[in-house]
């Protein structure tokens, strides 16, 4: 297992060693061919060509194995003979009957590897013109079998269209990363920036890594850096590196110490350039960059740079590697951002949602109590005994602290009342408003049984109270009558009273805002009915999707 891990280290991410090793291979495989099939004067003519082919792809495995820069710069060269090998072949054999037309099978591959459908079309032009023009030039010389020759060309654009479609699918199959490798990542740690880096340093086991990210538009970006020495925080007044003028995100390799950077676009050849033309070489050895990938990261909110070095076996394969990767810090960035916003608007609605249950239950009921004081007050200044008085109010204030509790414990659980516990509740909460107001509430429900969500029956308390407290400061009443109906997902409550009314008829502005808002909430309606001597509250709430 060990054997195959190491194996798979070797080449992962490494297409121009498996190039590399393909050419050396088969021109070992070719020579085998030639030594025991075919004959004397065959291999009189091949031998030598076979000889210096084998010598030369062995030469450039050796000097491209762990040479990024070479390999990129001998990758022309390289295809260029690698044609020129398979025309050469042709010539020296049978031509279009020869058994080493699958050589032509790894100028193609290399080229869709290497480069993009464009590359592949053209090898693959240029390989069957030269393989018909060394059919027609040894037609002559050898028994020409048209059917063989026609089947063998037809068997060759096949193959070409196959690998051309290889081609246009490599930027789809060039995937490093799913959704699920890196969702882990994302928890809300407290430095993203620090995550995020951590994440890409493991990607490519880098000793060493970077983080600059601002705002986009913003020069200055904040920072974050890991070393063999630790970590730490920093700021930039300036970018990393330099944009392209033709745009799209750039990953690009990078040798501070020979003066080196290699690029390429994602449609297009390897750009050689001067590191001092593209990166800030001073801001990078301060941070302490030699030899790496640098990487452009982009997105709708956020600009920056990934810095990765001391990586393992750097390929030009890192550069999509790269490109990607950036990507996917982007994105977790964008995750993070993403989470902080949730996290604030679930902190904001808490907050509104404590502040109208705190003013319809604590606020409505020192309103009350204030009432009645000044009622007891009043009787005091007549001579009238107040002592029960005092204790009915005592016993409200103890009623109110259970009912605060109960509130808070409330808020803690997730759990659902059944139509009769709901009722009951209500009931007793009008009870003690009657007692609090001085006024007559009575509650009456019907409709199905049904399970009442907690938060909507705690939206459904809250509301009362708002309701009983403004017929009675607003509107004078000494009678309100509740009524509770479920039907069709729907829970209706109707509060009537017997107050002196005001004009409401449906305008926006007369309606009570802590009423409004708890409805629009709860994503519920609300209707006010008044007439001089009645206003009846018409509130109806879906079943479930009540906010919280």
């Amino acid at each position: 297992m060990e054997q195959l891990t190491a194996l798979r280290s070797l080449f992962k991410f490494h297409s121009g060693r498996v190039i590399s090793l393909g050419r050396v291979m088969l021109a070992i495989t070719l020579f085998i061919i030639i030594m025991f099939g075919r004959s004397p004067t065959e291999l009189t003519q091949t031998y030598p060509f076979l000889i210096a082919y084998a010598a030369w792809a062995a030469l450039i495995a050796a000097a491209t194995w762990k040479n990024w820069w070479l390999d990129a710069r001998l990758s022309i060269l390289t295809h260029g003979v690698d044609m020129a090998v398979f025309t050469g072949l042709s010539f020296s054999s049978t031509g279009w009957s020869s058994p080493f037309v699958l050589f032509f099978i790894l100028p193609l591959l290399s080229a869709a590897v290497r480069w993009s459908w464009r590359e592949t079309a053209l090898t693959a032009a240029v390989l069957i013109v030269l393989f018909l023009i060394g059919g027609a030039l040894l037609a002559e010389s050898v028994v020409f079998e048209l059917q063989r020759f026609v089947l063998r060309a037809a068997n060759l654009v096949i193959l070409t269209l196959l690998l051309i479609w290889f081609g246009v699918h490599q930027r789809f199959a060039r995937t490093f990363f799913r959704v699920e490798d890196f969702e882990s990542v994302v928890r809300g740690g407290e430095n993203p920036l620090a995550e995020s880096l951590g994440f890409a340093m493991r990607a490519t086991q880098a000793g060493g890594g970077a983080l600059i990210v601002g705002a986009v538009g913003e020069e200055a970006s904040d920072g974050f850096v890991i070393t063999g020495n630790g970590s730490r925080n920093f700021n930039a007044e300036r970018p990393l590196a330099t944009r392209f003028r033709d745009g799209g995100d750039i990953a690009m390799l990078f040798d501070l110490g020979a003066d080196r950077v290699l690029t390429r676009p994602p449609e297009g050849y390897f750009r050689f350039l001067k590191a001092r033309s593209v990166i800030d070489v001073e801001q990078a050895r301060k941070l302490g960059l030699r030899q790496g990938v640098l990487a452009e990261i982009s997105t709708g909110t956020h600009h920056g740079w990934l810095a990765l070095w001391d990586a393992p076996d750097l390929s030009t394969d890192f550069l999509d590697f790269g490109r990607e990767l950036a990507g996917t810090v982007g994105a977790l960035l964008e995750r993070y951002a993403l989470l902080d916003a949730i996290e604030a608007g679930a902190a904001v609605r808490t907050r509104l949602s404590l502040a109208r249950d705190v003013h319809d239950s604590i606020v409505q009921f020192l309103a009350g109590a204030a009432f009645r004081i000044e009622a007891i007050k009043r009787s005091a200044h007549s001579g009238s005994p107040v002592e029960g008085d005092l204790d009915e109010l005592k016993r409200l204030f103890v009623e109110e602290q259970s009912e605060i509790r109960g509130f808070i414990m409330a808020l803690r659980q997730h759990r659902d009342l059944e139509l009769a516990e709901a009722v009951a509740e209500l009931r007793a909460l009008a009870e003690r408003l009657g007692q609090q107001w001085s006024v007559d509430c009575n509650v009456t429900a019907e409709g199905d049984e049904v399970a009442i969500p907690l938060r909507l029956q705690l939206d459904l308390q809250q509301l009362l109270r708002e309701a009983v407290a403004n017929a009675v400061r607003h509107g004078g009443a000494d009678r309100i009558d509740v009524g509770l109906s479920v039907a069709r997902g729907q829970v209706r409550l109707t509060v009537v009273d017997n107050g002196k009314g005001f004009a409401a008829n449906g305008d926006a502005a007369a309606e009570p805002w802590s009423l409004k808002e708890r409805v629009e909430r709860a994503h519920g309606s609300l209707r006010l009915d008044s007439a001089p001597g009645s206003t009846n509250v018409l509130i109806s709430l879906p079943l479930r999707g009540a906010a919280a």
